[in-house]
């Protein structure tokens, strides 16, 4: 429950890590780190870019007819932005350029020496320092954005009449507890299961789990402002928006991506 590196990164780790046998693949040039690239369209610029630019890309990547990464569906802009690395195969483009590159995957899954990732690639621009501290602060006021439509026009769809304690937090009580009130200090036992607000489950508890209440980085903010307002043998849920759950980051295994808001259906068992 502790507050990302995102899939995108350990796609990027492929372009300079990994090596593959010697082998020729039609329409492919072998670079030098042991990829492949085709260029399948040219840009009308002829700018590269250089050390301490950025590149902004729509990336596409495949493996095994699984679609791994898709920046298309994973922000408002479509594309997304990392450092220039004059190793990795990105710096073989120019600003425009389209592009396939194969990669060799068998620490991904074991089917064999030939397997090969796909990633298709277009490089949007070339930003320099400042235009990349321009973006990123674009971005941010989009997701941002976009949480709050999204948060939105789930409540308004929901027939539950959540009460909205604090900003950020919205709290339904199902079931009344009959015991302690959960206060600063007490030795909390947690069941819990959190989700995304399509329903997709991405956090529960096999057995009961205790908790220091109150204790910093125990537990999520908006989760011990809920907790608050709960009593031993009480049931409720959470809704918390990215400011009271994982922020602008994401969590750090990557599963709650940046600006996500979260739901917690959360029962009180027992308060030491």
């Amino acid at each position: 429950m502790n507050q990302k590196k995102g899939v995108c990164y350990f796609i990027l780790g492929f372009l300079f890590l990994f090596s593959c046998k010697e082998q020729r693949i039609p329409g492919f040039r072998r670079m030098d780190n042991g990829s492949y690239i085709k260029l399948i369209s040219l840009g009308e610029s002829d700018r590269k870019a250089k050390a301490g630019e950025y590149l902004e890309l729509e990336l596409y990547n495949t493996f095994a007819d699984s679609v791994i990464y898709d920046s298309r569906l994973e922000s408002a802009s479509g594309t997304v932005i990392f450092p220039f690395n004059e190793k990795d195969g990105f710096s073989k483009l120019r600003e425009g350029d389209s592009a396939v590159f194969l990669m060799p995957a068998y620490d991904l899954i074991a089917i064999g020496n030939d397997s090969m990732m796909h990633m298709q690639v277009k490089l949007m621009h070339i930003l320099d320092e400042q235009q990349y501290k321009i973006q990123s602060e674009k971005r941010a006021h989009l997701n941002e954005q976009d949480e709050r439509t999204i948060l939105a026009s789930y409540l308004k769809r929901t027939k539950d009449k959540f009460e909205n304690p604090v900003k950020g937090l919205y709290f339904l009580e199902e079931k009344e507890g009959k015991g302690k009130k959960v206060e600063r200090g007490d030795k909390i036992l947690l069941s819990y299961t959190g989700r995304f607000l399509n329903g997709k489950k991405f956090d529960t508890t096999t057995e009961p789990v205790e908790f220091a209440y109150g204790d910093e980085g125990q537990l999520l903010e908006g989760m011990t402002l809920g907790l608050a307002r709960m009593k031993e043998g009480g049931k409720a849920k959470f809704i918390i928006s990215s400011p009271l759950a994982y922020g602008a980051d994401g969590s750090s295994t990557g599963i709650v991506k940046p600006f996500t808001t979260i739901v917690y259906d959360v029962e009180v068992i027992k308060i030491n």
